[in-house]
């Protein structure tokens, strides 16, 4: 192998290293109070369990928020996000989009039985 291949090689594993530690000690990781459940949204990690309990809700609060019913696919877009936003202007949150823990707790807490979206969804509990 020459001096060049072995410079590179270590220079790979230097900045690996030094993107996984960044990531670890300072990155922008958000903590969910009840474990398990990951923020909903676009650019989050969302499961279909998780889009798809957001959606049911979404639809059991429209006539609350305005909103119309969307379909439940477990897919998040843009008629999801909508919905996500019309419960939020309605709760008067930020209207970013995003179901993060006080979202969730507004979602779970507005509908009777929650769907058993409870372990799904973030909340402050």
């Amino acid at each position: 192998m020459s001096n060049t291949s072995i410079r590179r090689r270590g220079a790979f594993l230097f900045a690996t290293t030094a993107l996984v530690t960044a990531g670890v000690m300072g990155g922008t990781a958000q903590a969910v109070p009840n474990s398990g459940s990951l923020w909903v949204g676009y650019g989050k990690s969302n499961t279909y369990a998780s889009v798809k309990c957001v959606q049911q809700i979404s639809n059991s609060l429209h006539y609350q928020t305005g909103y119309h019913t969307i379909d439940v696919d477990g897919s998040f877009g843009p008629d999801t996000d909508g919905a996500v936003r019309a419960i939020q202007k309605w709760a008067s949150l930020d209207q970013d989009g995003v179901v993060g823990p006080r979202t969730g707790d507004v979602m779970i807490t507005a509908t009777k039985d929650a769907y058993g979206c409870y372990s799904s969804l973030p909340t402050l509990k």
